[in-house]
């Protein structure tokens, strides 16, 4: 016989169930899609009370579906979101950071989940992350033969320091990975600090960022220098200390890779210089920039008319364009003399600089994309 409060226990473990199967279905179907993110949208023409689910796939959000009370509770939703992803419910009016991991078809994926309160309520997004494509091969990335010479020549040095740049979502981690898998040696102490550590590498020694026990990216690096270490790979410069730490790693005898949010490689140059850097360090330690966007690629199927293979967009799947900037005598000199960026852009195209323009021209006389989305992921320049 059940009595009223066992039914109560009963309907609410079939709420949750339901509000759990939801999620899932969303991060499958998200998955299937290729999403790289999940948004969770409280919407302001509904007071609040609907949720709007949006994809972004191959760079550009797209509307999916909404959730509404008749469907779930939302703070059901949200609550069960962040208790996924070992956060705490109950602080609704500050930002958090989570991740869990999602098994589907075999393949494990890092579900990382960033909260952040709005003025009508909490929105969500959902990083998916599958490991295997973070490694990637560099000719996978889109990397034509001669980018990757040009990569090889400053990579394999014993020591300096090479920065990718580039905006958000535009490959940096991937191609970070994809060097340090490409130069990756037993022989070598290959250590790491990140913020999060994305993927965990065999045979190499990663360091999470963690500000609660005082591990940051500067006193990570302090412990990895005392570590013997032949090549360091900092998951992102965000302030001077950091980069200057780095750039005395580097001077030490280290090889040292990090990023960098800049819209090209003469604007990396620049960004480091006016965060504080000293110009002599930067000229002596600097061996090389990457920068790199992502590009849409045509539909296979309708070549770019849209159909439902793309979800009508004409376009599937993305790939790197990249500018190579290798710093020579005369660029150090110019750095020495904070000298302009149009100065600084001139000298290196004279020195044998790769503009993007060497990889978009393939992609768009093969008809693998267009004119149009290469202008719109450049329209920033």
């Amino acid at each position: 016989m059940a009595f009223e409060g066992d039914r109560v226990t009963e309907r609410r473990q079939e709420v949750r169930q339901e509000t759990l199967d939801m999620i899932y279905n969303f991060i499958r179907r998200g998955i299937k899609e290729r999403a790289t993110d999940i948004h969770w949208e409280p919407l302001l023409d509904k007071g609040g009370e609907e949720m709007v689910v949006r994809f972004r796939i191959d760079g550009i959000l797209k509307d999916i579906d909404r959730v509404t009370h008749e469907k779930t509770k939302l703070g059901s939703l949200v609550n069960a979101i962040k208790t996924m992803a070992t956060m705490d419910p109950t602080k609704r009016r500050r930002e958090q950071d989570g991740r869990f991991t999602f098994l589907f078809e075999n393949t494990e994926y890092d579900i990382r989940v960033a909260t952040m309160p709005t003025i009508m309520g909490e929105k969500l997004v959902m990083r998916l992350m599958d490991r295997n494509k973070y490694c990637m091969n560099l000719d996978d990335l889109g990397m034509a033969k001669e980018i990757q010479q040009a990569l090889d020549g400053m990579i394999y040095k014993p020591e300096g320091f090479v920065v990718v740049s580039g905006p958000t979502g535009s490959g940096k981690t991937t191609t970070l990975y994809s060097v340090l898998k490409h130069i990756y040696a037993r022989e070598k102490n290959i250590c790491t600090i990140e913020d999060p550590v994305e993927v965990k590498f065999v045979g190499i020694n990663q360091i999470q960022v963690d500000h609660e026990f005082g591990m940051t990216f500067v006193s990570g690096l302090r412990a990895i220098m005392r570590q013997d270490p032949n090549i360091i790979a900092v998951g992102e410069i965000r302030d001077v200390e950091t980069v200057r730490t780095a750039l005395q790693a580097a001077l030490a005898g280290s090889m040292l890779f990090s990023t960098l949010h800049a819209r090209d490689a003469i604007n990396t140059i620049i960004r480091l210089l006016d965060m504080g850097v000293e110009p002599f360090f930067l000229a002596t330690a600097l061996t090389g920039v990457i920068s790199q966007r992502l590009v849409r690629l045509l539909c296979k199927i309708c070549k770019g008319k849209g159909c439902m293979q793309c979800a009508n967009t004409g376009y599937k799947r993305r790939t790197g364009i990249f500018e190579v900037l290798r710093i020579t005598d005369s660029v150090r000199h110019l750095i020495l003399e904070r000298a302009s960026s149009n100065a600084l852009r001139e000298a290196a195209a004279s020195q044998g600089m790769i503009p993007f323009s060497q990889s978009i021209a393939p992609l768009i006389e093969q008809g693998l994309t267009t004119k149009e989305e290469v202008d719109r992921v450049l329209a920033s320049e």
